[in-house]
């Protein structure tokens, strides 16, 4: 079996190397485990990162994979009651047809790709005979809400029925009456491939979390990374591990605490007066470092993680380093940026 597990007491974790699985979605350990659960009617939570059915889908012959044309993000694909699959805009709420042929080269053979909560109650069902029940943020985003759903639960119960739960995030907090016996994290690299330099500390955090607030015995980890320090720290229950390596990334590489950063967003209709904007307060930014001599301060351009959201285009200068906070002052009172339509972040917490 290709995992290692880390027993904590009344908690154990069981942390399973992906690259050594021939099915990159179920683990053999994550096959066996499921039904063993669902055949002692035992309590069971499923993690994964992305709501619908598909996160999106791809064609065959050129590669591309149709966008929302408000944001530069693919579309999602979701399951109607009716049968119907149709694309959702995780940002703006716009819906797209699902396509029959690619938009760009007209072929026929579009893939769909990445696995969704419904596609996965689908398949629990299918393959293992399991009723699930899918957890979205309109569930659970109010006092009421949650009540409604612990009542669904006591009604499973009652009927001496236990459906898999199926959610993201918010699976993390515990739900009164129903603790689990078993937890799957699906894809714990989920957050790994975010290009912000807090990204290994949301993802320790998300799985250390989960781990800590659930009265659970048996937590099952997939990852394609077992030996990446947020993950492994996490399995071990080690914070004081992990924030050893972490501090010494962000001092390295001068990541607050050891450094400030301070994000400036300009964001336009039009993309060619975006980058003129941009360019232009560059060059401004630059001219004031050399004047005030503070060559210990980074300054670059960057786009946000998601460029265009509802229409607009986004663009962000970058400040990094020791002497942000007095180059700010400089520049506040210089160049009058909030009057000129762009958004400082003065001490940014993150890059997206």
């Amino acid at each position: 079996m290709n995992y290692e597990l880390f027993d904590h007491g009344k908690k154990k974790i069981y942390l399973v190397n992906m690259t050594k699985e021939l099915n990159q979605t179920f683990s053999e350990l994550f096959e066996k485990g499921i039904s063993k659960y669902l055949r002692a009617k035992k309590k069971i939570g499923i993690l994964i990162n992305k709501k619908g059915y598909h996160a999106g889908v791809i064609c065959h012959s050129c590669g591309h994979i149709p966008q929302c044309d408000r944001c530069s993000v693919a579309v999602n694909y979701h399951l109607l009651p009716s049968g119907e699959k149709i694309g959702i805009c995780h940002i703006c709420k716009k819906q797209y047809p699902f396509p029959k042929t690619c938009e760009q080269c007209h072929n026929p053979k579009i893939k769909e790709y990445g696995m969704g909560t419904q596609k996965l109650a689908q398949v629990l069902k299918e393959q293992f005979g399991a009723e699930s029940l899918i957890i979205q943020s309109e569930t659970v985003n109010s006092p009421n809400k949650i009540k409604k759903l612990q009542q669904q639960l006591a009604e499973y119960q009652e009927k001496g029925e236990t459906p898999v739960l199926i959610g993201t995030s918010l699976l993390t907090t515990p739900l009164r009456g129903w603790e689990f016996d078993l937890i799957v994290i699906l894809d714990a690299d989920m957050g790994l491939n975010i290009p912000d330099y807090n990204a290994n500390e949301k993802n320790f955090y998300f799985l250390y979390e989960t781990f800590l607030k659930h009265q659970c015995t048996n937590f099952l980890v997939q990852t394609m990374n077992p030996d990446h320090y947020s993950i492994r720290n996490a399995c071990k229950m080690k914070k004081s591990d992990f924030f050893m390596i972490e501090n010494q990334f962000r001092q390295e590489h001068s990541y607050p605490p050891f450094g400030e950063l301070c994000l400036i967003l300009y964001k336009d209709e039009i993309e060619q007066k975006l980058f003129n904007k941009v360019d232009q307060l560059y060059k401004e930014l630059l001219y004031l470092q050399q004047k005030y001599q503070l060559q210990e301060l980074e300054i670059y351009t960057t786009p946000p993680l998601i460029y265009k959201i509802f229409g607009k285009y986004r663009y962000q200068v970058v400040l990094k380093g020791k002497e942000v906070r007095n180059f700010m002052d400089i520049v506040y009172s210089k160049l009058q940026l909030h009057k000129k339509g762009f958004k400082i972040n003065w001490m940014a917490e993150s890059m997206v």
